[in-house]
């Protein structure tokens, strides 16, 4: 709040300033520029802006070299669900969503998704992924199938968050090599539809690499 009023009386005052001296329209815009600045931290100290800012971008699902491996001994394969994309044992899928800058918070929902296929034809589809951002321990929920079942929307995933895991400018967002550790009911599905989960309980499936454009939120303040 400190901060805030230091900004609202510094504003007027360069407002004021620059209004009335008659000095050079160069100086007049610097001026201008200044208190549109200090505006812009009162308001955000103010709450006027949302705390959370816009993220569009892609991430990688890129399996594990033992769930890999493991895998590859069940004879599971690994395909991408549109718009999602394969390489090799990477899927990425683009999506757009919300993330506090403190990492406190945010949800980033992503397109397509994967399948998993076995030779004998048993398959387990998790698509309408989405990632949930939470200080100390995010979480991924999908809806999750098996052969021809319906759907089920299940927590599962759990992966580290923390400002050391991430790297953060005024306009894009990135982390990588994040591992994702399997919940017990995607276990059980996987369990389900190959007779194995292709991870033990705390050996991560995934390792996530994520890159994302961020909406500058000073561009929601109206121009001076």
């Amino acid at each position: 709040m400190i901060i805030r009023g230091w900004a609202l009386r510094f504003a007027s005052s360069v407002v004021t300033r620059g209004v009335k001296s008659p000095g050079s329209k160069k100086r007049l815009v610097v001026l201008s520029i200044t208190a549109a600045v200090a505006l812009g931290v009162a308001t955000v100290q103010a709450g006027a802006i949302a705390a959370d800012v816009n993220v569009r971008g892609k991430g990688a699902y890129c399996l594990s070299s033992d769930a890999a491996r493991n895998l590859t001994a069940q004879g599971v394969t690994l395909e991408a669900v549109a718009p999602a994309t394969i390489d090799d044992t990477c899927v990425t899928m683009p999506g757009a969503g919300t993330v506090a800058p403190d990492l406190t918070g945010g949800q980033v929902p992503l397109e397509g998704g994967m399948r998993f296929t076995s030779a004998t034809g048993h398959h387990l589809d998790i698509t309408h992924m989405i990632g949930h951002v939470r200080i100390g321990e995010g979480y991924n929920t999908a809806d999750v199938a098996v052969d021809n079942e319906a759907a089920v929307n299940l927590d599962i995933a759990h992966w580290p968050v923390s400002m050391s895991r991430v790297s953060i400018t005024p306009t894009t967002a990135s982390m990588k090599d994040i591992p994702l550790t399997l919940t017990a009911d995607a276990r059980a599905a996987f369990i389900r539809a190959f007779g194995a989960s292709p991870t033990a309980k705390d050996e991560p499936i995934f390792l996530f690499t994520g890159q994302g454009a961020i909406t500058n939120p000073f561009s929601q303040l109206p121009k001076p």
